[in-house]
């Protein structure tokens, strides 16, 4: 058997390992990105998939670039007539997956910079409890 000194290192290290490995685990995956840039100057548009792997429900707060600004949208029903709509957030269940879609939820890409289409468009996501995800896509990537 280990001297007791010995045996409390390994003990400790042990610990130190299974917290470090339950920190680097990520409850929210995002995946299946897609990026539509605007003609015209019109805005652009982002699909994706988001898989909320927790136990505790989230929400998508915001996403950031320092290449555009990025609102959250859904659409809606309204007389009859289908509009889109900015919102403050997206609801994220525990274990379960969130789409952001044509047609539904999705995110708006306002003022991009003229060129920037052509290089990858830095995303980070942030939500309210979960750490921020850090993404990236380019115009027409579907991935």
């Amino acid at each position: 058997m280990f001297p007791l000194p010995v045996f409390s290192q390994l003990w400790v290290s042990t610990l130190a390992l299974l917290a470090l490995s339950v920190s680097a685990r990520a409850d929210i995956i995002i995946y299946d990105l897609e990026f539509r840039a605007g003609l015209d100057g019109r805005p652009g548009i982002i699909f994706a998939r988001l898989a909320n792997n927790g136990a505790r429900h989230d929400s998508l707060v915001g996403v950031d670039s320092p290449h555009a600004r990025i609102e959250l949208h859904t659409h809606e029903m309204q007389d009859n007539i289908m509009r889109m709509r900015r919102v403050d957030a997206f609801s994220l269940a525990p274990n379960t997956e969130f789409v952001l879609k044509s047609g539904g939820h999705h995110l708006m890409v306002f003022d991009l910079a003229h060129d920037e289409h052509k290089s990858p468009l830095h995303l980070t996501f942030r939500f309210e409890h979960a750490p921020a995800v850090r993404a990236e896509v380019s115009n027409g990537d579907s991935h």
